[in-house]
């Protein structure tokens, strides 16, 4: 089974001012909080993107320079692990005598059927999926059939610099618990993951090229508001999969403002906006994040 990535995701938008007279520069999707030890930047990262999306706009390469070190969501590594394979086949999939048709309402398989038949996908591809795996395959072969590929990813882009400059590399989660999270901390909501999912490849189909502009231009308003739909539609997925992880990193963020030197974390833009995002969530601790 090949490494699937997440959806386009997005962050907000914060014009930082300029003196009188000064040149606005378009911001980008990184900000800068600094603590008692030293200064964090925090960069949005768009999972999957396209080649002529590089090179990076040279504030984010600075603040990458100058960082000891770089958090992800994931070690890239651990995916590949035959544990990690197996949960994902433990977990994702049905046994003998039961299909995902039979777990879901007529009127999604529907819809399921209808994106396959759209994207010249067999439905016996996807048959013995369960709908977290299915959400989280389909959109992996729709974003690639669009041309983007998870190579190109910000995040992707960052773990393979770290690992070739030797910095320290540090994780807010474990792979297997994002498919924990997935499968069981979401398994009374299994068939809105994989209806939320549909409606965001309906979006991003139609406005890719849109989204990518947005997410160079730093246009976060414009991004949050195009991405933030299908969430929207489907709160409780938003809570589980966003609102209390932002949560429960917080605290590891305020760790990295404590060690000396400059740190970099790398996360999906999405995470950073919003009333419930780690931005905000910062401001609320008391902290001033900057826009770069």
């Amino acid at each position: 089974m090949k490494k699937l990535p997440a959806a386009v995701l997005s962050l907000v938008l914060l014009l930082s001012s300029c003196p009188a007279g000064a040149a606005q520069e378009t911001p980008v999707f990184l900000w800068s909080v600094t603590g008692k030890g030293g200064t964090v930047h925090l960069l949005g990262s768009v999972h999957v993107l396209k080649p002529d999306s590089y090179p990076l706009d040279r504030r984010i390469t600075d603040a990458y320079g100058r960082s000891k070190r770089v958090m992800f969501e994931a070690d890239m590594r651990e995916m590949t692990r035959p544990e990690v394979h197996k949960a994902l086949l433990d977990q994702g999939t049905y046994r003998e005598g039961t299909l995902l048709k039979d777990h879901v309402s007529a009127k999604t398989y529907g819809l399921l059927q209808q994106k396959l038949a759209s994207a010249g996908l067999p439905e016996s591809r996807f048959e013995r999926y369960k709908p977290w795996l299915c959400a989280v395959s389909l959109s992996g072969v729709e974003l690639a059939r669009l041309g983007f590929d998870p190579k190109w990813g910000i995040d992707a882009h960052f773990y393979a610099l770290a690992r070739r400059d030797g910095k320290e590399t540090l994780f807010l989660e474990t792979a297997l618990a994002q498919i924990q999270l997935l499968s069981k901390t979401l398994s009374d909501r299994q068939e809105d993951l994989l209806r939320q999912s549909l409606r965001e490849l309906e979006v991003i189909g139609l406005r890719s090229e849109e989204l990518r502009r947005a997410w160079r231009r730093g246009d976060a308003a414009k991004l949050e508001g195009i991405t933030s739909v299908s969430l929207r539609e489907y709160p409780m997925v938003r809570d589980a999969l966003f609102t209390q992880r932002n949560v429960r990193w917080i605290s590891k963020i305020e760790e990295l403002m404590g060690r000396e030197g400059d740190s970099l974390v790398v996360v999906g833009a999405g995470h950073l906006v919003g009333r419930e995002g780690v931005i905000s969530l910062l401001q609320g601790k008391g902290y001033r994040p900057v826009q770069q």
